[in-house]
């Protein structure tokens, strides 16, 4: 018999789903749009999105408790498989083209840990290490959601610790011991975003930097007590993730300027300065390094087993048996294997191929926008649900009363189409580049979907003739 996931175990995975230390350094940036203005944007969608989110996606995992579809069955109940699984399909394909991203972190990462920094700027040492890892992870994934808490449980400890000593390394430093003066200055006039392109699509990047509460809820069938625990775990990972990213991007402001600040290195960057004014010796930057392996391993592995299961392992009819069957650990382990042939192709051709790396930036932009529509249908969903089946049963409620969570709701909402619209803002510098970026932006998203619908009529038309 499985052993069920417990409360404590039920936070550690959500925090490796919910916290990505690399956006600390990547949005106080000043190349990537706002610098100091990043502290108090990650504060503002902390409160006012970040956690109402969570706890509608608690709230309705609570509700689907006997169910494991996740996304799928939450649209599904509210507007029909159709849109079900154009939400699975969605999430799907954005995954495939962020994974290469995130083993190149990675692997910056282990360069670090392992003493030789230099390594992270060999491209064959790069796809070697991202195909080993990304292999090893889809196998590993196919043992389950019980077996992946071994990655989770030891990822989130390998992001929450290496923020919490670049904090203490920060105010030690610069506070307490006044080793060396702030690197930043902190004024009304610094800490507003600035208004322009650049800044909007950064300020839409952090709103889904906050994403990933609903990951673990194609697997609430395996949860023990889910209709307690996962909301509890919610909220508990989701207060300890807003604290960090927020106390974190002070932190490393303390240590660097954010002309200083790197998305890739500035955080083993800030904490090897604040080591190194401390007297504590460079070794300290390959353990913190080792950290944050951990920490992207462990979420990898999710992002591997969550949307899979959604798509393949919850729709039924679009993709053959073949791939849709399960094995005996629930998991439907040859669509696993398929995605991680896709990942290869994309990763062999983006390493080898100077040429390729160009198209592959258009594909990353022309999924930029497909990532953010499953949370318009998510939030979209939830109110037609507390509005149309007030009665449904459910074990957890954001709040209670049916017209201020549909209120609540209907803000995330529209909070969420303008993250839509910003992060389609032009920020090229020419007049015929914006034409072409948001022609691959908005032209890609509308391929996804026709993609998705084609699919899907493919399908009826099956069924039809059946």
């Amino acid at each position: 018999m499985e052993k069920k996931i417990g409360l404590k175990s039920l936070i550690f995975m959500n925090v490796s789903a919910l916290y990505g230390i690399r956006w600390i350094a990547k949005s106080t940036s000043n190349s990537f749009g706002l610098g100091l203005g990043a502290i108090p944007t990650w504060f503002v969608f902390a409160i006012v999105y970040f956690i109402p989110g969570s706890l509608i996606c608690a709230e309705l995992a609570a509700a689907f408790k006997d169910r494991d579809g996740g996304l799928y069955d939450w649209v599904k109940e509210a507007y029909g498989e159709k849109q079900g699984f154009l939400v699975c399909w969605l999430n799907w394909v954005a995954k495939v083209f962020w994974y290469s991203s995130f083993l190149t972190f990675l692997a910056i990462n282990i360069s670090y840990a392992i003493g030789v920094p230099g390594l992270a700027n060999n491209k064959y040492f790069a796809l070697i290490f991202s195909l080993i890892v990304f292999w090893g992870l889809s196998i590993m994934s196919t043992k389950g959601i019980s077996f992946a808490q071994i990655f989770t449980s030891t990822g989130a400890l390998g992001s929450t610790i290496p923020t919490i000593v670049l904090i203490i390394f920060a105010f030690l430093s610069v506070v307490v011991l006044k080793k060396q003066p702030a690197a930043s200055v902190y004024t009304l006039q610094t800490l507003i975003p600035k208004l322009n392109a650049d800044s909007f699509v950064a300020i839409s990047s952090i709103m889904f930097g906050f994403a990933g509460a609903e990951t673990l809820a194609p697997f609430i069938t395996h949860i023990d007590n889910p209709e307690k625990n996962f909301p509890k775990a919610i909220l508990i990972s989701a207060l300890l993730v807003a604290v960090l990213y927020v106390v974190g991007t002070i932190s490393i402001t303390l240590l660097l300027n954010p002309d200083q600040i790197t998305a890739s290195k500035g955080l083993l960057d800030a904490i090897g300065k604040g080591a190194a004014s401390l007297g504590i010796g460079s070794f300290f930057i390959q353990i913190i390094a080792a950290g944050i392996s951990f920490s992207i391993l462990g979420c990898i592995i999710l992002y591997i087993s969550s949307p899979i299961k959604m798509l393949f392992g919850s729709v039924e009819g679009v993709f053959s048996e073949r791939l849709t069957k399960r094995n005996e650990n629930d998991i439907p382990a040859n669509a696993v294997y398929a995605q991680a042939i896709l990942v290869t192709i994309i990763l062999v051709l983006t390493n080898l191929m100077p040429s390729v790396d160009a198209v592959y930036n258009v594909l990353i932009t022309m999924t930029a926008l497909a990532s953010l529509f499953p949370y318009i249908l998510l939030y979209a969903s939830y109110i037609k649900l507390r509005k149309e089946k007030p009665n449904m049963e459910r074990p957890y409620k954001m709040v209670k009363n049916d017209g201020t969570a549909i209120a609540i709701a209907r803000f995330l909402l529209i909070i969420t189409l303008i993250g839509l619209v910003l992060t389609a803002a032009p920020v090229m510098k020419t007049f015929s580049e914006n034409v072409i970026y948001e022609i691959e932006m908005v032209g890609g998203s509308i391929l996804i979907i026709i993609s998705g619908l084609i699919l899907w009529r493919r399908r009826e038309k099956r069924l039809s003739n059946n």
